[in-house]
């Protein structure tokens, strides 16, 4: 080999180690970094699969990543230099999809009657009375349990409206059943406007009567139709420590943040205001269940100029297609088994938006350049939801993504993940909830017997389809334990549900659980070149874990814990070391 050869060679192979060792973004001489991360064991999930030892970052944004050697020589006296001590680091978690300032408001606010510690329809009642008691008259009353809770209670159905109306009778109550059923006291009922004959409420709801055409108290998918209670100085307590405390601490980033119409002035006040938020809201707005009422304009929607991008912006629109089945009202093709008097009629769910409605929907989402988002819970839902975009994108090239939630977390045919495959490509999008695995597998057995059941949380199927399914908590303040994002990895790779074992076959990997939560979260929010991965250019959003979640066992995975939540950055949340 000639010197000149040879000299080009290794000029080669030390640019090539260079790379390897420091992906450098602003690291020029005389450019200090702000803050340096080393000594940690930082999980890219970068296109390679890489992990290094050290990040740095200017202006909190990821400037280079490598080895600890490395990076630490780009610091100068002003630079924090912050030791993890060898702890695994992942790019900061993201939640997308999610109802975060009414998870806070139902947190504080509402009557306690969530299942396991209130296990009985005896139980509730006694809570109930018990807290009206210090409530004064007239004022409404709301209660929290969980969802698929006639499964749960020991008497196997919910409070009826008569014990409700005894254990509050001089106020109005709502006691929610999930997010997707309620059940309505009398006093309710009147203010609502709920009379015999009435099965439809203005915003979407639908009312149960019973056979003389009389409102049994249930109503379906009324959340928009029934007045709520935050006042403006909630919300901004909310938006501004509740919210971003709570999601913090259990190492999340980033929210696609799912919010009503009537509480966006308050978030956008507080973006105008400078706040500095110590986590990174994607807005998506709802206005009405069905969406009848979705302006086509959307400029009220939009963050205010002042407001740093980086951590507010407006990006999606939400609607309901149907409920959700593990509350009976999911729309199902075939009936459910069984029959319980909050049921709506027909035994088949609930409609909530229609095919032309949906396509509407969709077409206002698209020209405004915003995603579309529609939550289909059954699978009658769910086709009508991959036919409106089949037909938005039939005519044109689409410019932006749209989002089918809770995809094929209860019930998934063969032939609507090839219909998701075939628009993967053109922009489609999913989000799904492996928590509920823990959760809900048991009432699915019992409200759609063992063969439906078994078509439901098929991620396998999902990611070998290429579908690259976003995981969320779809907190809304009902299951307060859906906020940690390590039980439900755990869930999608063991396959434990709460009946057990649960077809095994479509357990993941733990790196595609991960990416569940980080890249392919990203993506579902057209993020992944803002987030998802430890890369320069990237926000420097890192969650450090308590261990390594990559080779501890399994059944060890649910007991990780973030230690440090960092955004831009910044540690925003730190757990307490524990007392010697």
């Amino acid at each position: 080999m000639s010197v000149k050869r040879t000299g080009v060679v290794f000029m080669v192979g030390a640019l090539m180690a260079l790379i390897g060792s420091i992906n450098l973004l602003w690291a020029s001489e005389g450019s200090a970094m702000d803050t340096i991360f080393f000594n940690g064991n930082f999980v890219t999930m970068d296109k390679t699969g890489s992990r290094v030892s050290a990040v740095a970052v200017k202006e909190g944004k990821i400037a280079a990543v490598g080895k600890t050697e490395d990076i630490k020589k780009l610091g100068a006296s002003s630079t924090k230099m912050i030791d993890l001590e060898g702890k695994t680091a992942l790019p900061g978690l993201i939640d997308a999809h999610c109802h975060p300032m009414e998870t806070i408001y139902l947190k504080e606010d509402w009557v306690d009657c969530r299942y396991p510690d209130t296990n009985t329809v005896r139980q509730a009642l006694d809570n109930i009375a018990t807290w009206v008691k210090g409530t004064p008259k007239g004022k409404w009353v709301f209660v929290a349990c969980v969802s698929a809770s006639e499964n749960k209670f020991a008497e196997k159905r919910l409070p009826t409206r008569a014990e409700l109306d005894m254990a509050c009778p001089d106020n109005p109550l709502l006691l929610a059943n999930g997010a997707h059923l309620a059940i309505a006291n009398s006093r309710a009922l009147e203010i609502l406007g709920v009379k015999k004959g009435v099965t439809k409420l203005p915003r979407g709801g639908s009312v149960v009567l019973d056979k003389d055409g009389e409102p049994t108290g249930a109503l379906a998918d009324a959340q928009a139709d029934v007045p709520d209670e935050p006042t403006p100085v909630d919300l901004e307590r909310y938006y501004v420590s509740g919210i971003q405390k709570f999601w913090n601490e259990h190492g999340f980033t980033s929210l696609m943040a799912i919010t009503p119409a009537k509480a966006l002035p308050v978030l956008q006040a507080i973006a105008k205001s400078g706040h500095s938020p110590s986590i990174r809201f994607s807005v998506s707005v709802w206005t009405s269940a069905n969406g009848r009422d979705m302006p086509e304009n959307l400029t009220g929607f939009k963050m205010p100029s002042e407001a740093n991008p980086s951590y507010y912006k407006f990006v999606a629109l939400k609607d309901w297609v149907d409920g959700e089945n593990d509350a009976r009202t999911g729309y199902m093709c075939e009936p459910y088994i069984g029959h319980f008097d909050t049921d709506p009629p027909g035994g088949h769910g609930t409609l909530v938006t229609n095919q032309q409605e949906a396509e509407r929907f969709a077409k206002i989402a698209d020209d405004a350049g915003v995603i579309c988002m529609f939550h289909c819970s059954g699978d009658k839902a769910t086709d009508i939801g991959l036919t409106a975009y089949e037909r938005m994108v039939s005519s044109k090239k689409p410019s932006n993504l749209f989002r089918i939630e809770h995809y094929g977390m209860f019930q998934l045919t063969d032939r609507q993940v090839q219909r998701a495959r075939d628009l993967k490509s053109k922009g489609l999008h999913i989000s799904t909830q492996p928590m509920w695995l823990l959760e809900l597998v048991k009432a699915d057995y019992e409200n759609m017997g063992p063969q439906r059941a078994h078509t439901g949380f098929q991620f396998r199927k999902m990611i070998d389809a290429g579908l690259e399914p976003a995981a969320s908590t779809d907190m809304t303040g009902i299951y307060l334990g859906n906020i940690n994002p390590f039980e439900a990895m755990y869930a999608a790779v063991s396959r434990q549900s709460d009946k057990g074992l649960f077809v095994p076959g479509q357990a993941i990997s733990v790196e595609e659980a991960v990416k569940m939560w980080t890249v392919w979260a990203a993506k579902s929010m057209g993020d992944d070149a803002e987030k998802g991965s430890i890369e320069a250019g990237k926000f420097a959003d890192i969650t450090v874990i308590s261990d390594d979640i990559f080779s501890v066992p399994t059944e060890k995975i649910k007991d990780i814990k973030p230690l440090k939540t960092i955004v831009g950055g910044r540690i925003v949340y730190e757990a307490s070391k524990p007392k010697m």
